[in-house]
């Protein structure tokens, strides 16, 4: 916690402050008129000094100088924060001496020792709310520091489009070639597939010859009807008994 010279040496420099000059630093100046939301009066309890939280808010302002709302939010997150740590570290001092002064017969050699079997609950609740407080804290300083990245960080230069090439390609449509102006076509085959040859021509049979084979059909169905034999059935009768000669003259020869 601050000390009182601390505070006045603070609040010294302060007036002293003449603020920017120029026209830039005054734009800039006119964007650090937040002022932090944590009011003095509303965050103290008993006990607890007004100047000191007020010398804490100015340290955190002059350190960071948020500019945003989001800058200022998270600021007035560390200021807190920063604060609610030293109350509990001052609450953690007052809970040791409250818990030996209410212990009989307390051993003056090892007072903690003693106290602390009994007086472990509370501490350890004491523990989880300082836990949560260093969370929050840790989570408000790593987002401050991101947006003041992003602050400080330079501006992309600008691209330029030059117009010449852009009106030149508007409204462009490309026309096709004339015919004349094209190759002959090739024809080609693909190599990964295997050509195939065009199949052989087959000559159509001629008309006496297929006038043959209606009359042979035509006398075959006539045959069948009357229960006699028809040329093809000759036909065929001849070559089995030409095979059943061929057939017993190979099996004579061996």
């Amino acid at each position: 916690m601050a000390s009182q010279k601390q505070i006045e040496a603070n609040r010294r420099n302060a007036k002293k402050s003449t603020g920017p000059r120029s026209a830039a630093g005054k734009a800039v100046s006119s964007m650090n008129a937040l002022k932090s939301g944590v009011d003095a009066r509303s965050e103290i309890i008993r006990g607890e000094d007004p100047a000191a939280i007020e010398a804490l808010t100015a340290e955190y302002r002059e350190r960071f100088r948020p500019c945003t709302p989001e800058e200022r939010r998270f600021v007035d997150t560390l200021i807190r924060g920063d604060w609610q740590l030293r109350r509990l570290a001052t609450a953690d001092a007052q809970l040791w001496e409250r818990s030996m002064k209410k212990t009989l017969f307390l051993d003056e050699e090892n007072p903690l020792g003693h106290v602390l079997p009994d007086a472990a609950p509370t501490f350890s609740r004491l523990q989880r709310r300082v836990n949560d407080i260093e969370r929050s804290y840790r989570n408000a300083l790593s987002e401050i520091e991101r947006l003041l990245a992003l602050r400080e960080a330079p501006n992309p230069p600008s691209q330029t489009i030059d117009d010449s090439a852009a009106s030149a390609g508007i409204g462009f449509v490309p026309q096709p070639a004339p015919l004349e102006d094209l190759p002959p076509a090739t024809s080609f085959v693909c190599s990964s597939e295997t050509p195939v040859s065009p199949p052989p021509s087959q000559e159509a049979p001629a008309a006496d010859e297929g006038h043959s084979l209606l009359e042979m059909f035509m006398e075959t169905v006539s045959a069948h009807r009357r229960g006699g034999e028809s040329p093809w059935d000759q036909a065929f009768g001849c070559l089995k008994d030409v095979v059943h000669e061929e057939f017993a003259t190979t099996r004579d020869a061996r």
